[in-house]
C-alpha cells in the first residue's frame, strides 16, 4: 500500500459532513487525522499508542485533539486549542510524536498545561476565570438554578465553550468578550472599554447580538458586585446599543411546503429536527436537548378536573427545561408519534437528536445555511423567480401560533399550546386552564398536523377534528 498523501486544501474543502462523524488520514505527519463533524467543524487529532505498556506488553490507543481547522493563514506560533492550518497541525502532530518517542504522554503534557493556565487565572483575578466562576455558580434571579441553553448561550457571548475532554469545565473560543479582553484583570475593565467593545459589533451589522452582550454583562458584572468582586459595575448605566424591533416573519404555505420537503430530504438529524418544529411548535432547544424519557408515545392516562379521561401519547416538559418555569403538556398527534418513532436510537444520555449521543445537536447555523440554499431551489420548482426572505427556525414557532388561529382556534389554545404566558387567559379562563385544555390542544396539534399534510400532499385543507368526549 502506498504512502498516504498530505491533504490538500482542495482535498480538504471537498470533505462534506455526514450524519456521523468521520476521520481522514493526513500523510503529512504520522498519527495525524482530520475530523469531519455532522455540524460541518473540521478539527485536527493526533491519534498515537500510549508511550506505557500494559500486561502483555500492549499500549492503549489515544488521542490528543490539537484544534479546529483554520480557514485562513496566520502568523501566529501555533497552539494546541488555537485554529490551526494543515501546515501548523503537522508541526504539532510531528513535536508531539516526538514526546510519545521519548517516553511522554503529550495527553498528560496537555492536562498539566491546562490546569496551570487555570490556576494562573485564578491566581491574577482575571475577567476569565471570573466567567468561568460566573457559569458554574449563578443560579439566576429565582435561584432555581439556569437552563443549560442559557447557561450555553451565556458561555458563547462571554466566548467560552463546554470543555470537551473535562465535564464542568469551560474553554476560551476566540470569540465573544473574552476575545477582547482575555487575561485582563477583573477590576480593570473600563465602561469605555465595554462601549468600544458594544460599539464595534452594532459597526459590523451585528446589533442585535451587542444588545445581547450587553445585557450578559449586566448580569455578569452585578454578580461580581454581590460576590465583592468588584466595586461597581462598569455597564450599569449603558442602555441597548442598537434599536430592535419585534420580529414577525411567518412562512407562507408554499414555503412551509418547502422547508418540510427539504426536511424530508436532508434527514436526521437537522431535516427531523426541523420536521419536528414545524409539527409541534415547541422552542428549539426544547426539542433540540429533548430525551426519551419526556416522552409516552402509547398514551398517558389522565383524568381532568371536569371528570373526564384523556389518554393519549404525550410530550411532557418539566419545568427546568421551559422559559417560564412552568411544566408544558404536549399532545402527540399520529404524524408526530410516527416522526418521533422514526427516529434512530443512539446510545448515551438517551437524546433525541444527537450525533455523539452524549450532547445534543450542534452546528445549526451552517446546517440552516445549506438548508436555505435547497429550500430556495425548492421553492423556484414552482417559481423560477421565487426569493426566500432570511428566517429561523423560532419562526416555524410563530408560523405554528399564527396557524392554528387562522385553523379558527382562539388565542387561549393557541397560547396553551405553545406555553406561553402573556396574561391573555384571565379569571374564570385561568381557573379553567387548570386542567391544561389537554383535549382543546390535542384538537390543535391534530388540525394542524393534517393542515400541513394537506399541504405538502397538495390536497384541499381538511382542518375539521371530530371532537370526542370520554366519560370516565
Amino acid at each position: 500500500m502506498g504512502k498516504t498523501r498530505a491533504l490538500s486544501n482542495l482535498a480538504i474543502e471537498q470533505l462534506k459532513p455526514r450524519a456521523v462523524r468521520y476521520e481522514r488520514s493526513d500523510g503529512g505527519a504520522a498519527g495525524l487525522f482530520l475530523v469531519v463533524h455532522p455540524s460541518g467543524v473540521k478539527s485536527w487529532v493526533f491519534r498515537f499508542r500510549s508511550p506505557v505498556e500494559r500486561a502483555a506488553g500492549q499500549r492503549a490507543p489515544k488521542k490528543l485533539t490539537l484544534g479546529p481547522l483554520a480557514h485562513t493563514p496566520s502568523p501566529a506560533r501555533p497552539q494546541i486549542g488555537h485554529p490551526l492550518t494543515p501546515s501548523q497541525a503537522r508541526m504539532l502532530a510531528t513535536a508531539a510524536a516526538e514526546d510519545v518517542r521519548r517516553g511522554i504522554d503529550p495527553t498528560h503534557v496537555r492536562r498539566q498545561e491546562k490546569a496551570e493556565a487555570k490556576r494562573e487565572a485564578v491566581r491574577d483575578n482575571t475577567i476569565d476565570a471570573a466567567m468561568i466562576e460566573f457559569l458554574k455558580r449563578y443560579k439566576g434571579r429565582k435561584r432555581q438554578g439556569l437552563r443549560e441553553s442559557t447557561r450555553l448561550l451565556t458561555a458563547h457571548y462571554f466566548g467560552l465553550k463546554p470543555d470537551p475532554e473535562t465535564p464542568g469545565e469551560w474553554e476560551k473560543t476566540g470569540n465573544g468578550v473574552l476575545e477582547k479582553w482575555s487575561g485582563r484583570i477583573l477590576t480593570s475593565i473600563t465602561k469605555h472599554e465595554a462601549i468600544v467593545l458594544l460599539d464595534a459589533l452594532v459597526d459590523s451589522g451585528r446589533g442585535v447580538t451587542a444588545n445581547r452582550t450587553l445585557t450578559t454583562l449586566k448580569t455578569f458584572f452585578d454578580w461580581c458586585v454581590d460576590r465583592d468582586m468588584r466595586e461597581a459595575s462598569p455597564v450599569a448605566s449603558l442602555d441597548a446599543f442598537a434599536r430592535e424591533t419585534e420580529r414577525e416573519r411567518k412562512l407562507s404555505a408554499a414555503e412551509l411546503v418547502a422547508a418540510w420537503k427539504v426536511a424530508d430530504r436532508e434527514g436526521y438529524p437537522f431535516g427531523r429536527l426541523v420536521q419536528s418544529l414545524i409539527l409541534l411548535g415547541q422552542r428549539r432547544d426544547e426539542l433540540r436537548e429533548l430525551p426519551r424519557s419526556e416522552l409516552d408515545l402509547h398514551g398517558t392516562p389522565i383524568v381532568l378536573d371536569d371528570g373526564s379521561r384523556w389518554n393519549e401519547p404525550l410530550w411532557t416538559i418539566p419545568k427546568e427545561r421551559t422559559k417560564n418555569g412552568r411544566e408544558h403538556l404536549v399532545p402527540l398527534c399520529p404524524q408526530a408519534v410516527a416522526l418521533l418513532k422514526s427516529l434512530p436510537t443512539i446510545k448515551g444520555k438517551g437524546l433525541l437528536f444527537t450525533t455523539t449521543g452524549e450532547t445534543p445537536v450542534s452546528g445549526l447555523s451552517k446546517a440552516k445555511k445549506r438548508f436555505d440554499e435547497a429550500m430556495l431551489a425548492e421553492l423556484r420548482k414552482g417559481n423560477p423567480n421565487a426569493q426566500l426572505e432570511p428566517w429561523t427556525l423560532h419562526d416555524l414557532r410563530r408560523t405554528f401560533y399564527s396557524g392554528l388561529q387562522a385553523l379558527g382556534f382562539s388565542i387561549e389554545i393557541a397560547e396553551a399550546c405553545v406555553n406561553h404566558s402573556s396574561g391573555a387567559i384571565r379569571g374564570v379562563a385561568r381557573v379553567y386552564a387548570r386542567h391544561k385544555y389537554l383535549r382543546e390542544k390535542t384538537q390543535a396539534f391534530t388540525a394542524w398536523a393534517r393542515y400541513v399534510d394537506d399541504l405538502v400532499n397538495n390536497r384541499p385543507a381538511s382542518n375539521v377534528y371530530p371532537f370526542q368526549r370520554e366519560q370516565a
